[in-house]
């Protein structure tokens, strides 16, 4: 399958929320696909994969601003070599290049002390030689001093001019080696362009490749499948449950493979579920499950034609959850083959958390019993008793005094009969 349905739901979470999708068993299905998981678009998922496009582009910026940056530093770099390489040694202002001025000027003057000091050494000599056989012996042993002492200067000079040839020698190197770092951090910047370049064509790349796919792979928008929520009054008491039902019917004329009913609490899922605690069931399974922090995406499996599936929501709105006023949101998706599709436009359903209502405490009124008939003695029309001879004699009933009776016992046994019937409705709502 391509990735056209997690790019699909990026688009519909920008409208709804964000919304990770969770894996369930379809209500009439024989296998189970769980759905992917969509990237997020307010705050990335967990289980987003791969970067965004708004990622790529600034990895498309960064690489553009390093290989200008590589580019800059090669040019001004070609710039001093080649600035360099054409300056005379003795103009430079390197430290090798002072140095090997310095080293060149005493091996100048070693050489030429040397040269100084061999002359007078053979000049002695010729004059040690020179001597006549008349010489005394004072001015044989003057003439040979002389040729000794010459020798040890040219000896000197010798020593001197050799170690101030080698270090012109080491100067000369240590120049070198300065011209060849330079050449060498050139290539080396060379290098980093092109590496620079290749990263910025990569980044290019990727981004351009992202939006192809964004552009060619997106779920197409399609309204024919249905996801309908039921069930949801208008007022939800904290600290009670409700349970809706979501219904996602195929009416876009052919079978799809897979279906999706997408519900999100508004505004702020991620909030939201902690206090409400919401919990979904799909028909296949009893238990039910709690949702994930961004909402639920529930695979109800294949569908024909004209055909349903059903997923059941529970809401528990916490007792401390008082004059809330929200949404839940429902979305349908479908997958047909590599083919997506998704509701444009999601259904949002209003409604309201209230407080519980509380009854008032029942008041109690004095029951001061009065004295029933009085204390007069007229007899009654109809019936009478008298008293003869200390006893009460019974003379006859009316039938009005009957129908009066019997009608208290109707509306007793009829009062006795509603209290009943009111108890058992209040224990079946409860």
């Amino acid at each position: 399958m391509k990735t056209t349905r997690t790019l699909a739901t990026a688009v519909a979470a920008a409208v709804t929320a964000p919304l990770l999708l969770l894996a369930a068993a379809p209500a009439y299905a024989t296998t189970v696909t769980p759905p992917p998981a969509p990237p997020a678009v307010a705050e990335p998922s967990p289980l987003t994969k791969g970067p965004s496009i708004a990622d790529l582009e600034k990895a498309v910026a960064k690489a553009r601003k390093a290989h200008e940056e590589a580019v800059a530093a090669k040019e001004a770099a070609y710039e001093v070599l080649v600035k360099e390489l054409r300056k005379d040694y003795k103009e430079s202002d390197w430290p090798e290049a002072i140095a090997l001025v310095a080293a060149e000027k005493a091996a100048t003057e070693a050489a030429a002390a040397h040269t100084t000091a061999v002359k007078a050494l053979e000049e002695a000599k010729a004059k040690l030689a020179a001597l006549p056989e008349t010489a005394t012996e004072e001015e044989r042993e003057a003439a040979e001093k002389a040729v000794a002492d010459a020798q040890t200067a040219a000896d000197t000079a010798a020593a001197a001019k050799t170690l101030a040839d080698q270090e012109r020698a080491d100067a000369r190197t240590a120049f070198d080696d300065r011209r060849v770092a330079m050449a060498r951090q050139y290539s080396v910047l060379t290098e980093a362009v092109k590496k620079a370049a290749a990263d910025l064509a990569a980044a290019e790349k990727a981004l351009a490749d992202a939006k192809k796919d964004q552009d060619d792979d997106l779920c197409a928008g399609d309204d024919a499948l249905v996801a309908e929520l039921t069930g949801l009054p208008e007022k939800v008491t904290a600290g009670t449950s409700v349970d809706l039902t979501v219904r996602v019917t195929n009416n876009t004329g052919e079978a799809v493979d897979r279906a999706f009913g997408q519900v999100t609490l508004l505004p702020g899922s991620k909030e939201l579920v902690p206090l409400f605690k919401p919990q979904y069931r799909t028909a296949t399974s009893d238990k039910w499950r709690d949702w994930n922090s961004w909402g639920i995406g529930v695979n109800v499996g294949a569908l024909k034609p004209g055909a349903h599936a059903d997923f059941k929501l529970r809401l528990n709105p916490a007792a401390s959850l008082k004059s809330w006023s929200g949404s839940l949101r429902v979305i349908g998706e479908y997958e047909r083959g590599d083919d997506c599709a998704m509701n444009t436009t999601p259904k949002s359903h209003k409604f309201q958390v209230v407080a519980p209502t509380v009854m008032p405490a029942p008041t109690t009124t004095p029951n001061t019993p009065t004295q029933q008939g009085g204390t007069t003695t007229t007899p009654l029309t109809g019936g009478t008793t008298t008293t003869t001879g200390g006893t009460l004699a019974k003379t006859g009933s009316s039938d009005a005094m009957g129908g009066l009776a019997a009608a208290s016992g109707a509306a007793v046994a009829l009062g006795a009969a509603t209290v009943f019937a009111t108890r058992r409705r209040r224990t079946t709502d409860a």
